[in-house]
C-alpha cells in the first residue's frame, strides 16, 4: 500500500522541496513488536532531525521479509525508483525491515539498485550511518546475516513445536474439513467450546483439536464413502448427485470431483492427524515429502467413518486407477461423441461417467491421437492443430539435443515420465537440477497488430530452469533459445513481442550448445521435415 502525504507530496505535482524522502515499513504479523506505527515514529523523528520531507509511505502489512515476491509495496517502491524518480531518500526502520532475505546479497542488490538511480537508503534505528564507508558495509553485512539466521532458527523452532503439538493430537492450524469441527480445549484438556468459522483461540496456552461435526455432515460423508465403495459411483458422479439434491458443500458452493477425491483419501475421517506431507520452508520451492518424513498421530480424535469402510475406499481407488482398458476408453469417447455430436476435453471432463481428459492424453499421447483411434473427426482449427503437432516435433528434437549436450559436458540426464511412460518434456540433470522444455509459437494479435510469444514461468511449471525454443513468425523454424531461471521470474509468465524481446537478451542465444558448452552439431532434418536451426 502506498500513502501520499500533503498537498505537495504527490508524484505528479512539482515541488520546491529538494530533500524529498519516502518511508518503507513492513510488519510480518499483527502481533509483532515492530508495528508500522512504531516504525513510522522513529522514521519521522529521523526525517525531522535530518531536514527531510516524507512525501509517501510504502507499507507492507502482514508480509514476510524472506522474499521480494508477495510484498507489493516493496515491488512498487523499486519500480518507482526506476521510473518516477522524484525523491532522493528511502527511510527504513532498520536492516531487518528491508528484508530477512536468506541470500544476503539479494538485500544488498536491491539497495544497490536504488543507489544506482540516485536514491539513498537510510536505516533510521541503526547505530551507524549508511554512508558507503567500509564500517557501514561491514555492519550491514553482519546485520543481514543475523536477520537471515534469525529466520532460519525461528523456522526450525516453529517446525519442532508444530511436530510436538501434532504428536499430542492438537491441530497445527487451518480450518476443519467437511464433517469435522474445531474444539477448543484448555491447558488441562477440558473442552471449552466449538470454534466457529473465523474464530481463533484467545489464550496462548489453549489448544485446538478436531471433533465430530454436525450430524447431517457426518451422514453425507458416510454416504459418499458408501456410494464409492458399495455402488461403484465415481467422484464426478457423486458430486453431480449431491449438487442435484442441493446439498451444500463446506462453504456453500458446488461439489466438484476434486473435493470428493480429496475427501475419500483424507485420514482425518478415521481420526488420524498427518503433518509435513509437503514442505515450504523459508519461502523456498514446495516439495513433497516421502511418507517416512510425515509426522503422524493416529487415533487423535474419534473417527466419523468406520475404518473398514475407509480401507475399502482406498482399495477401490487403487483398483480404479488401472481400471480402464484402451478399448473402454475408446468406447467412452464414441459414446460422448454420439450423445453430444462433438468432442472436446471440456465435454470429457463434464461427463460424470468418464475419467478426466488427462487420462486420455496420457494413455494415447495426446487428445488428437485418441480421437483418431476412436474414429472421431476432429472439427477445429486446422492451423492450430498443425502448430501443435509441429510443437511436439520441435520439443522432441530439443530434448534429444539437450541430452546429447549434457553427455558431452560430462553429465547425465533423466527424463521425468508421466502416467503410462508418456513424455512430459521434463528432465533432471545430474540428479539435482530440474528443467522443462517448451516451444514458443508465434501468436498473431489481430486486435493490436503485432506478433506475440508467451510461456508459463518456471515457477508455475515447477522446475529450476526452463529451456524455451522460440519459433519464427511462420512457426516452422527455431530462431533462438532461452534459458529462464526460476529465481528471476517468480510466478510471472513470460511474454514478449518483436519489439520487446531485447529485454530478454541476457537469457537468449542462437545456439543451444551455448548453455552447455561448445559441441559440433551438424544441421539436419528429422523425419517430420522440421529444420534444426544451428
Amino acid at each position: 500500500m502506498v500513502k501520499k502525504l500533503g498537498l505537495a507530496s504527490t508524484f505528479d505535482t512539482a515541488s520546491q522541496i529538494t530533500n524529498r524522502a519516502v518511508a518503507y515499513v513492513r510488519m510480518s504479523t499483527e502481533r509483532q513488536e515492530y508495528s508500522t506505527k512504531n516504525q513510522l515514529d522513529v522514521i519521522e523523528r529521523y526525517a525531522t532531525e535530518h531536514d527531510l520531507s516524507i512525501v509517501a509511505i510504502y507499507e507492507d502489512a502482514g508480509k514476510s521479509g524472506l522474499t521480494k515476491s508477495g510484498r507489493p509495496a516493496l515491488c512498487r517502491l523499486i519500480e518507482d525508483v526506476q521510473t518516477r524518480h522524484d525523491f532522493d531518500f528511502i527511510l527504513v526502520y532498520d536492516v531487518t525491515r528491508w528484508g530477512r532475505f536468506q541470500d544476503i546479497d539479494e538485500s544488498a542488490y536491491y539497495e544497490y539498485h536504488c543507489r544506482r538511480y540516485g536514491v539513498s537508503i537510510a536505516y533510521c534505528a541503526e547505530p551507524f550511518d549508511n554512508d558507503g564507508s567500509p564500517y557501514s558495509a561491514i555492519m550491514k553485512m553482519l546485520k543481514r546475516a543475523a536477520a537471515a539466521e534469525f529466520s532460519r532458527e525461528l523456522s526450525v523452532k516453529v517446525f519442532a513445536g508444530q511436530c510436538r503439538l501434532i504428536r499430542m493430537g492438537y491441530k497445527a492450524g487451518g480450518a476443519a474439513i467437511y464433517g469435522l469441527s474445531r474444539l477448543l480445549v484448555g491447558k488441562d484438556g477440558i473442552p471449552v467450546g466449538i470454534l466457529k468459522s473465523g474464530e481463533w483461540k484467545a489464550i496462548q496456552n489453549q489448544r485446538v483439536i478436531f471433533a465430530p461435526g454436525p450430524e447431517e455432515e457426518i451422514e453425507i460423508v458416510n454416504l459418499i464413502f458408501k456410494w464409492y465403495v458399495d455402488d461403484g459411483v465415481g467422484d464426478r458422479r457423486i458430486a453431480a448427485l449431491l449438487n442435484s439434491q442441493n446439498v451444500p458443500s463446506k462453504y456453500g458452493g458446488k461439489w466438484t470431483n476434486n473435493i470428493i477425491r480429496c475427501m475419500l483419501k483424507n485420514e482425518k475421517y478415521i481420526g488420524n492427524l498427518i503433518f509435513n506431507k509437503a514442505s515450504f520452508k523459508l519461502k523456498n520451492k514446495a516439495i513433497s515429502n516421502p511418507p517416512e518424513s510425515w509426522v503422524r498421530c493416529d487415533n487423535a480424535f474419534p473417527a466419523i467413518v468406520p475404518i473398514e469402510l475407509y480401507d475399502a475406499a482406498q482399495r477401490e481407488r487403487r483398483r480404479r486407477n488401472g481400471h480402464y482398458s484402451t478399448e473402454e476408453l475408446i468406447a467412452i469417447l464414441r459414446r460422448i461423441y454420439r450423445e453430444k455430436g462433438r468432442i472436446s476435453s471440456n465435454l470429457i471432463n463434464q461427463d460424470p461417467d468418464a475419467p478426466t481428459a488427462t487420462l486420455f492424453w496420457c494413455r494415447f499421447g495426446g487428445m488428437f491421437e485418441a480421437y483418431k483411434l476412436a474414429g472421431i473427426p476432429y472439427v477445429g482449427n486446422d492451423e492450430e492443430l498443425g502448430v501443435r503437432k509441429r510443437n511436439y516435433a520441435f520439443k522432441d528434437i530439443v530434448q534429444a539435443q539437450v541430452e546429447k549436450l549434457v553427455r558431452a559436458a560430462g553429465g547425465y540426464s533423466e527424463r521425468q515420465l508421466g502416467h503410462w511412460a508418456t513424455n512430459t518434456y521434463r528432465m533432471r540433470l545430474n540428479g539435482l537440477v530440474n528443467i522443462a522444455i517448451r516451444v514458443l509459437s508465434c501468436r498473431r494479435e489481430p486486435k493490436y497488430g503485432y506478433n506475440r510469444w508467451w510461456v508459463n514461468s518456471p515457477s508455475k511449471i515447477e522446475v529450476d530452469f526452463l529451456i524455451a525454443a522460440q519459433l519464427d513468425k511462420s512457426n516452422t523454424e527455431i530462431v533462438r533459445y532461452f534459458l529462464f531461471p526460476r529465481e528471476d521470474f517468480g510466478m510471472s509468465d513470460i511474454a514478449f513481442t518483436e519489439d520487446s524481446v531485447g529485454r530478454l537478451q541476457s537469457y537468449s542465444t542462437s545456439r543451444l550448445e551455448d548453455f552447455f558448452g561448445p559441441i559440433e552439431i551438424p544441421e539436419s532434418k528429422d523425419d517430420s521435415g522440421v529444420l534444426w536451426a544451428s
